[in-house]
């Protein structure tokens, strides 16, 4: 796998659209994504991945990286590395006892961008990460095969919760559709 993909591509800006109108400390926000690029810019520095290309966009931010000389584990610490930054940082605000509303919104916001990003969808980080340990134990096209397989079932899986969220409490517009937009994103990508 030469490249890890976009971080932050046109899922992410629709999130970010969503997330700063109804973001009541947009600027918080913003800082939670700033800090899960930092992790993966690092993480990428300490593993030796070279960074391809690094572009800032009206609403997003997209970093790709050249890992064709490193191993798949070191891969993977790529892919974790944001969402460990952003645990980190929102323990430390924990531990630190900062108060205030601006920073209960920084520790869940960091931690649900976290969460967000294990979820197995090749264009978030987790389906890298899917990606990554299929081609430890299965060659190349496997991996691919069970990469999509996975993200797309993940996509679906998401689609009927947010569906039934919608229909139950008729609420989380927003849920419902990050799950359109990955689906149709996957459809797109693979397709």
């Amino acid at each position: 796998m030469d490249k890890i993909g976009e971080r932050i591509g046109i899922i992410a800006m629709l999130i970010s659209t969503l997330s700063l109108s109804a973001s009541p400390h947009p600027v918080v926000l913003i800082l939670c994504y700033l800090i899960h690029e930092s992790g993966h810019i690092i993480m990428a520095k300490a593993v030796g991945a070279e960074m391809k290309s690094f572009k800032i966009g009206t609403l997003h931010l997209s970093i790709s990286y050249d890992c064709s000389r490193l191993s798949y584990k070191r891969e993977l610490l790529v892919l974790l590395g944001g969402i460990f930054f952003n645990l980190i940082s929102a323990l430390l605000a924990v531990i630190l006892k900062i108060g205030g509303e601006a920073c209960e919104f920084f520790v869940v916001g960091s931690i649900s961008l976290a969460l967000m990003n294990l979820y197995p969808i090749s264009i978030l980080d987790g389906g890298g990460v899917v990606k990554a340990i299929a081609s430890m134990i299965w060659s190349g096209d496997v991996a691919e095969k069970i990469s999509k397989i996975t993200s797309f079932i993940c996509a679906i899986v998401l689609w009927i919760i947010a569906v039934y969220f919608q229909i139950v409490f008729v609420s989380n517009f927003s849920l419902f559709l990050i799950s359109v937009v990955l689906l149709v994103e996957l459809c797109f990508t693979y397709m």
